[in-house]
């Protein structure tokens, strides 16, 4: 039996619950989502108390993300770009300025941009920075597609979810992830599409699904494909 469930912190989860199994197991598919593995006959209530005992060793599985960064490098955003320089004023210190649309990211020269930490170090910095941006232009697109579709929300509001993109809340106001900026277009639409439709179902219901692939122009299950195959250019 498969199926998924939501989580604040992993977004979608994929759960597949089989015979025989005695304890569960959580992995890492290659398109980088969590697969969650328990014995069948488990409730979602089950379930989501399961993640929550195992979200410390789920935080430390192996990803199969093969990120680098080089000097010279230019990173292309939604509406904006990366662009990583050496500087050789501050060893040991990561410099970073916005002009205007684009992000200049500044390790020291002597960095070592293939060191796992500073990969880390670096994707944290850029997705940090990615906020200001989101204000300035994601925010704003959005409200431009909820016009076009002649729906309104309570506002428009910026997250910081890595794997959770977006989020409809109960009052109605769309939380979008500053990660967003590093998606394509037509999927950040769709991302704002799917919940826009969650302001009429709170669920995803085969009615939510049809509204969702309505706002979508009938592409939904064709873009949740690109967004689970899309690689983003920073670490999870």
């Amino acid at each position: 039996m498969k199926g998924y469930i939501e989580d604040e912190e992993f977004g979608k989860i994929y759960v597949e619950l089989r015979r025989g199994m005695t304890s569960v197991r959580f992995s890492i598919q290659s398109d980088g989502s969590l697969l969650m593995r328990a014995p069948l006959g488990m409730t979602v209530s089950a379930l989501k108390g399961l993640l929550d005992s195992h979200r410390e060793n789920i935080r430390r599985l192996p990803r199969s993300e093969t990120i680098s960064f080089h000097f010279g490098q230019i990173i292309d955003c939604f509406r904006c770009r990366v662009v990583i320089q050496a500087q050789n004023k501050m060893p040991g210190y990561i410099l970073n300025h916005w002009e205007e649309n684009t992000l200049y990211l500044q390790p020291h020269e002597t960095a070592n941009l293939d060191d796992e930490a500073v990969k880390r170090t670096i994707s944290s910095v850029i997705s940090k920075s990615m906020e200001r941006q989101a204000i300035k232009v994601l925010l704003p697109y959005a409200q431009e597609v909820a016009n076009e579709l002649g729906l309104k929300s309570a506002g428009f509001e910026v997250g910081r979810g890595m794997r959770k993109l977006g989020h409809c809340t109960a009052k109605k106001v769309i939380q979008l992830s500053r990660n967003l900026m590093f998606y394509p277009e037509e999927i950040i639409r769709y991302i704002i599409c799917h919940e826009l439709a969650h302001l009429t179902h709170m669920n995803h219901s085969p009615q939510f699904h049809a509204l969702c692939n309505q706002y979508c122009g009938g592409k939904e299950k064709e873009l949740e494909r690109k967004l689970r195959q899309f690689r983003l250019p920073i670490i999870k």
